[in-house]
């Protein structure tokens, strides 16, 4: 089944009250994607992580854990690639351009610079999705969507 996306940060923090959860907070999406391969631009449409929009299979998202090796240490599948991820933290939304090697030697993209004075707050994203190549990671994080935007590339995971 393909991850659910599309939905606003509020549509789905309600998802996760449904299913008696939570959005996970930043700091616990970091733990939960600790050791979770990044293959980059090298993506083999096969078993690695989504991570390379090239039209094979698909410019989309594939099913959630059918990539056998993008799989974190806690066992946790498609926390790179496939799509962002809402989180439960919101930061004064980001203005900046974005930039890669916040982490040294990741190339993951990073969204936090400036701080919109009109405009905002801003909810974090976070893993990136299928179609940035080396710019998805688990130190992928992103703050310039505000909580209300919906695209086919952000969706959720749940916490309990």
């Amino acid at each position: 089944m393909k991850p659910s996306a599309n939905l606003t940060w509020f549509q789905a923090q309600q998802a996760c009250a449904n299913a008696g959860k939570r959005l996970l907070r930043n700091g616990e999406w970091q733990v939960a994607a600790a050791g979770t391969p990044d293959p980059g631009a090298a993506d083999d449409d096969s078993t690695t992580c989504n991570t390379t929009n090239d039209g094979f299979p698909a410019n989309d998202p594939v099913n959630t854990g059918s990539r056998s090796a993008c799989v974190s240490r806690w066992g946790a599948f498609d926390m790179v690639g496939n799509v962002w991820e809402w989180v439960e933290d919101w930061v004064p939304l980001s203005t900046g351009v974005c930039v890669s090697e916040l982490f040294s030697g990741t190339g993951d993209v990073n969204c936090l610079m400036g701080a919109s004075t009109t405009a905002g707050p801003g909810a974090l994203v976070r893993g990136g999705d299928f179609s940035i190549d080396a710019g998805s990671g688990v130190f992928a994080v992103v703050g310039l969507d505000q909580p209300s935007v919906a695209a086919f590339g952000i969706g959720f995971r749940c916490a309990r």
